[in-house]
C-alpha cells in the first residue's frame, strides 16, 4: 500500500502479523513493513551487517509512529524555527550545536537542554518510534513547504545496519506532506478498529490531525511565550492578539505581518523593537496612492523570473536580474536605493532606534503595500550596509509568500533560513550584477585581485567587501575560497570607511 508519491513524499506499507507476543496494546495490531519515500529516495532501504541484500523496509508497529504524528502535528504546522537557537538546516547539525552551546543569558543549563529536548521530541520521527528502527529524519515547516532532513541513525540495540540513503534534505509541498500524514494516521486507525483495539484516543476520533490550542499555535509560530510577546509590545497578555494584528477569529498566526516579523526576532529583542514593528505594519496599511499597484507589478515580474531557479539563491538572483531589466539599468549602479524602492511602491523609513541584532523590518499588510524599516546598527550605519538591507527588504517584498495577503520579515541571525538566503542573493545581484563582475575581472579568473580593481568595484557599486567577494566567487570569477576570504580581509577597511555621507554616491567619481 502506497500513501502519497514516491517521487515527492510517500509512505509505503506492507501489512504483516508479528510472530511474537505483543508487549502492550499499541503493538496488538497495525504491524507493517514501513518505507518512507522522499524525493524518489527510500529512506528505510538498508543493508544488515554481513549481508549484501538491500532490504526496502523496516518492520515495525505503526501505532507509536502514527501517535507521534498526531501529537507532533501542531508543532509541525506552526513551529518553523528553534525558539532559542538559530535554526539553519541541516537540523541534525543544529541540534548538535545547540547541545554543545552554552545557555543564553536568563536560562540555566536545565532550561536550555529542556528546550532542546522539547524541540527534538516534536520534529524528529525517532522521538515517536518507541524503540523501533526508523530513519533519523526530521520535519520543519518553511512557509508553504516542509523541509525534510535525514542523517545516519544510531541504533542502540540489534544488528548493525547501513542506510542506503544515509543523509540528505528535500523540500516538499506542505499541503502534500500534511495530506500523506493524515492518510497514514487514518489507515493505522482503521487497522486498530478492525482488530477491536483502541490504544490511543485518536483512533475513535472523527478528525485525527488537529492544529490544537490557538495559544500554542501563536507561541510556536512566534518562537516565544505570550508573556514575552506582551513584554515586547508593552501590553498585557490579554491584549497580545490585538498587538499582533490578529482578528478574534484568526487561527493562523501567519496571516499577520506582525507575527511574521516577531518570528524572525532573537530570543531577547532589543528595547523598542516592538514599537518599530508596530509602526512598520501601520505604515504598510496606509500606502501612498498607486503604491500597491506598482508593487504588485514588480512582484509579478520578480516571482515569474524566480520560478526558473533551482535553489533559493538562484531564485533571488533571477528575480533581481529581471527587475534590473524592468528598470532598464543594465549593469549600471543603483545610486539611490530608496528612490528605486519608491518607484516600485515600497516605502522606506530610517529608524533612529539603536539595535544590536535587528537590522531591518519589512511588512506587507492585507490591502496595503510594503514598508521597509532600517534600524540603526553598526552595520547599517555604513553606506554599504544600509543599502544592502534596503535591497534585502525589497527582496522580501517581492519574493516572500503571502498568507491571507500578509508578509513580514526581520533581518536578524534568527530569520527564516530560506527567506534570508533568497533575499540576500536578491540584494547582492540587484546591487552588484554579474555583468559588473565580468567587467571588473577583465574577463579573467581572479582578475578582480589586480591592484585597484576590487576597491573600484566597491566604490562604484556601493557594496561591502563581503558582498563583492562572495558575488565574484559564486559567479565563478574567483578561483578558491582562500582568494575570496583574503579579499574580504584586505578590503574590510574600505567597507568600514564607507560610512553614510562620507563618500560620494555609487557611480560617482570617488
Amino acid at each position: 500500500m502506497l500513501i502519497g508519491n514516491r517521487n515527492r513524499f510517500g509512505i509505503e506499507l506492507t501489512p504483516v502479523s508479528p510472530s511474537w507476543e505483543p508487549r502492550y496494546a499499541a503493538e496488538a495490531a497495525a504491524w507493517a513493513g514501513f518505507a518512507l519515500w522522499v524525493g524518489g529516495r527510500n529512506l528505510c532501504a538498508h543493508v544488515r551487517a554481513g549481508e549484501e541484500e538491500v532490504r526496502p523496509q523496516f518492520f515495525v508497529p505503526l501505532g507509536p509512529i502514527a501517535d507521534w504524528f498526531v501529537r507532533a502535528y501542531p508543532a509541525l504546522a506552526f513551529e518553523e524555527r528553534f525558539s532559542l537557537f538559530p535554526a539553519r538546516p541541516p537540523l541534525h547539525a543544529r541540534m548538535r550545536a545547540w547541545g554543545e552551546a552554552r545557555p543564553l543569558a536568563g536560562y540555566d543549563e536545565d532550561q536550555w537542554l529542556d528546550a532542546r529536548e522539547e524541540f527534538w521530541s516534536r520534529h524528529f520521527l525517532a522521538a515517536g518510534a518507541e524503540g523501533a528502527r526508523v530513519p533519523n529524519v526530521a520535519f520543519l515547516r518553511a512557509d508553504d513547504e516542509c523541509v525534510i532532513t535525514w542523517a545516519a541513525p544510531r541504533f542502540a540495540a540489534g544488528e548493525p545496519v547501513s542506510l542506503w540513503q544515509p543523509e540528505g534534505e528535500e523540500m516538499v509541498d506542505w499541503n502534500e506532506f500534511s495530506a500523506v500524514v493524515r492518510a497514514f494516521v487514518d489507515v493505522v486507525a482503521d487497522w486498530f478498529k478492525s482488530a477491536a483495539v483502541q490504544p490511543f484516543a485518536w483512533v475513535a476520533a472523527p478528525v485525527r490531525l488537529q492544529t490544537g490550542d490557538p495559544r500554542f499555535a501563536l507561541e510556536a509560530f512566534c518562537a516565544r511565550s505570550i508573556d514575552r510577546i506582551a513584554a515586547l509590545f508593552d501590553v498585557l497578555p490579554r491584549d497580545v492578539p490585538a498587538a499582533l494584528k490578529l482578528g478574534p477569529a484568526s487561527v493562523d498566526p501567519a496571516s499577520s505581518a506582525v507575527c511574521q516579523m516577531v518570528r524572525d526576532l532573537p530570543p531577547s529583542p532589543g528595547k523598542g523593537v516592538g514599537a518599530e514593528i508596530a509602526e512598520t505594519a501601520e505604515r504598510s496599511s496606509r500606502p501612498p496612492a498607486g503604491a500597491r499597484e506598482s508593487w504588485s507589478r514588480a512582484r509579478a515580474v520578480a516571482r515569474d523570473a524566480a520560478r526558473a531557479g533551482a535553489t533559493v539563491e538562484a531564485q533571488g538572483q533571477l528575480a533581481a536580474l529581471a527587475l534590473r531589466a524592468e528598470l532598464d539599468r543594465g549593469a549600471e549602479p543603483l545610486p539611490d536605493v530608496p528612490e528605486v524602492l519608491g518607484r516600485l511602491g515600497v516605502r522606506v523609513r530610517k529608524s533612529a532606534l539603536s539595535a544590536r541584532e535587528e537590522r531591518m523590518l519589512v511588512a506587507v499588510t492585507r490591502d496595503g503595500a510594503p514598508c521597509v524599516t532600517v534600524l540603526s546598527t553598526l552595520r547599517t550605519e555604513t553606506a554599504w550596509g544600509g543599502r544592502f538591507e534596503e535591497a534585502r527588504g525589497l527582496g522580501h517584498c517581492l519574493l516572500d509568500p503571502l498568507h491571507d495577503g500578509a508578509a513580514g520579515a526581520a533581518s536578524t541571525p534568527y530569520a527564516q533560513d530560506r527567506r534570508r538566503r533568497r533575499s540576500g542573493a536578491f540584494a547582492a545581484e540587484l546591487l552588484l550584477p554579474e555583468a559588473a563582475l565580468e567587467a571588473a575581472s577583465g574577463n579573467v579568473l581572479d582578475g578582480a585581485r589586480e591592484p585597484g580593481a576590487f576597491e573600484a568595484l566597491l566604490m562604484k557599486y556601493g557594496v561591502g567587501a563581503r558582498t563583492a567577494a562572495y558575488q565574484l566567487f559564486n559567479h565563478g570569477w574567483l578561483s578558491t575560497t582562500t582568494v575570496r576570504d583574503e579579499l574580504i580581509d584586505e578590503y574590510a577597511r574600505v567597507s568600514s570607511e564607507m560610512r553614510a555621507g562620507s563618500r560620494a554616491s555609487p557611480g560617482g567619481n570617488a
